[in-house]
């Protein structure tokens, strides 16, 4: 990964923003061998920004008992509203203190939205993306979905 994500214009820069993140645990069971992942935490990230959209896939080592990803995720709650230079600022700031998966995480998502946003931009017939996950689709295959 870059140290620093590719940027688009000033005036572009302060018009995108981080709008809306979803995080989902999979369900190991909806894998094809999930007897292997019964006891992992695998899931995805998605950051979504003026119609593009960024993911990112995470699997947490082995976890013994219950796992809470909404307390786990809840500090990517403080990227919504900033801009994609400000968030990637943020997430190295606090790469410390949230620890390597999820710096991460939040920088491979944010650097897939920095691409897709920069694209639909650059892009002159460009209307509303597709989303590249359906909502449906994260839904039915995860064990927890939490949308921030």
């Amino acid at each position: 990964m870059s140290p620093t994500l590719a940027q688009p214009s000033t005036l572009q820069t302060t018009q995108l923003c981080i709008g809306s993140m979803v995080i989902i645990q999979y369900d190991h069971r909806q894998f094809p061998n999930p007897e292997q992942y019964q006891h992992h935490c695998c899931g995805l990230l998605t950051m979504s920004c003026n119609g593009a959209q960024g993911l990112a896939e995470y699997k947490l080592p082995e976890i013994k008992g219950t796992f809470d990803l909404v307390r786990w995720a809840s500090v990517f709650t403080l990227l919504k509203g900033l801009s994609l230079t400000e968030a990637e600022q943020y997430i190295k700031h606090r790469a410390d203190h949230w620890g390597p998966i999820k710096t991460e995480l939040a920088l491979s998502a944010l650097s897939d939205l920095t691409a897709h946003a920069n694209s639909y931009i650059l892009s002159p017939t460009a209307t509303v993306l597709p989303p590249r996950i359906s909502r449906s689709y994260l839904i039915e295959h995860g064990l927890v979905y939490y949308s921030f």
